[in-house]
């Protein structure tokens, strides 16, 4: 335990980590037993500041400038070219506007006439055209809506009031669906310090944590941002994980299965320490994570101290054999992502043993008989799915190592396309993926000749968010 403690524990924090103790810390910590206390009891990593305290609040949206007349500017008047005939054909119908918008553009009006322009009463009219607005995919109007409820929210209860929350994830959903995502990053972090001041209901408050470790992970696989920050970003996820984990144990004690969410989010980040990247994340050049690589060893007994906490769960609940099998075969594989091969074998062998006791050769097959990429956790598949045939229009040969390294690559098809970036990097990820190897009985084995294909949608646009 006191090594455990040491290893978690020994981080000098900078000016940022200092911050977000202040600003990431939500009531008294609760000390617990066995390895959760472990990774309870560590302090918080310290971070480039992601959460940002310095966002600008927006000036009044409702404001519009006046355009000047054309009386007044005489240069902007329109000139028309009487040299080329006019269209003649008549303008198309305008769209009729939807019967829902219309109805809550006339309530904000009304409310409008009752109190002002910034009526108290305006907010859930706003949030109600804003949504329906983005269910016809109009976003950039649903933003402008949206944020001039969250101002008047603002202005009515104060700049943190919770009244906006709805406001700012809705906001929040707009700018993801147009893709702006440095957008979605800059309201994150004033959605945050919203949250942390007015969410006072604990499951809230913990649910609120996880939705932003969430983000903090993607933004980071998605490079959003200044490269300088990104490790930081993986810092910030891992508290985030950690302090959920705190308040769900505040919540439901310290054998419950709700902590399970937490502590898999506390594993992939660690994953993420470690270097996976996966597709479509995947990048040849990994000058910019170069700086993670002192922290790989840190990684790996954080990931271990989080795969025991998650057997100690299995234990408490008595979950069924096929989960307390995946958790331990999961700690061979994260030896194995190491190159820790002994280690892996025993966690394995371990796993077979709880299979064969439990008479579900079904297990046995699922989890040995072929190789199978790495991580096999929630939220990190490492490959777009695939088939175990060459029908796609990208197959390829290959053969996994005993040591789950590919060898004997080859491409069997591959599409021709205009822009094959993104083939060419699902290829290379292919080839860098590490594999829990076959195993023949309880030893891993070589799989020569493996053929798989991948359908068009692993490089389509809309699937793959990098260039």
């Amino acid at each position: 335990m006191g090594q455990l403690l040491a290893i978690l524990g020994d981080h000098r924090d900078s000016d940022e980590g200092a911050w977000m103790r202040a600003h990431l810390t939500k009531g008294p910590r609760h000390l617990l037993p066995g390895l959760v206390l472990a990774l309870l009891c560590s302090l918080s990593i310290g971070s480039v500041a992601q959460v940002e305290n310095s966002d600008p609040i927006e000036s009044d949206p409702t404001a519009r400038p006046t355009p000047e007349t054309t009386a007044d500017n005489p240069a902007d008047a329109v000139v028309i070219d009487m040299r080329n005939s006019l269209d003649a054909r008549p303008s198309p119908e305008p769209v009729a506007e939807s019967s829902l918008v219309l109805e809550y553009q006339a309530a904000i009006e009304a409310q409008e006439r009752l109190g002002g322009a910034y009526s108290p009463g305006m907010t859930e009219q706003l949030l109600g055209l804003g949504t329906a607005l983005q269910q016809l995919n109009r976003h950039e109007e649903a933003i402008d809506v949206l944020k001039r409820g969250a101002h008047i929210a603002r202005i009515n209860n104060g700049l943190y009031s919770g009244e906006q929350l709805a406001l700012l994830r809705s906001e929040i959903r707009s700018h993801m669906a147009m893709g702006q995502f440095d957008q979605v990053d800059e309201r994150q972090r004033y959605l945050y310090r919203v949250e942390r001041r007015s969410l006072a209901n604990r499951s809230d408050s913990a649910e609120a944590l996880m939705r932003q470790a969430q983000w903090q992970q993607q933004a980071f696989l998605m490079r959003v941002g200044d490269p300088e920050t990104q490790m930081g970003r993986l810092m910030v996820t891992w508290d985030l994980y950690r302090l959920a984990l705190t308040e769900m144990i505040e919540i439901h004690g310290n054998s419950a299965p709700q902590l399970r969410r937490p502590l898999m989010g506390m594993l992939t980040s660690q994953y993420l320490f470690a270097g996976h990247r996966g597709y479509p994340y995947y990048k040849a050049s990994k000058d910019s994570d170069a700086q993670l690589a002192g922290l790989t060893s840190t990684a790996y007994k954080r990931g271990v101290a989080v795969l025991n906490a998650l057997l100690e769960l299995d234990t408490a609940n008595e979950v069924s054999l096929e989960q307390h099998a995946q958790d331990t075969v999961a700690l061979g594989d994260w030896a194995m992502w190491f190159g820790k091969f002994s280690e892996a074998e025993i966690h394995y062998a371990t796993a077979m043993g709880l299979i064969e006791g439990g008479e579900q050769p079904e297990l046995m097959a699922r989890f040995f008989a072929q190789p199978v990429p790495l991580p096999a956790i929630e939220s990190l598949d490492p490959l777009p799915p695939y088939m175990n045939s060459d029908q796609g229009p990208l197959a390829v040969s290959f053969s996994v190592t005993e040591t789950g390294r590919v060898k004997e690559f080859e491409e069997l098809l591959r599409p021709e396309l205009e822009d094959d970036k993104a083939v060419r990097r699902l290829v290379r990820t292919l080839k860098d993926t590490r594999f829990r190897p076959g195993f023949d009985g309880s030893q891993p084995v070589a799989s020569e000749g493996l053929i798989w294909s991948f359908s068009a949608t692993a490089w389509d646009p809309e699937t793959v968010l990098l260039d």
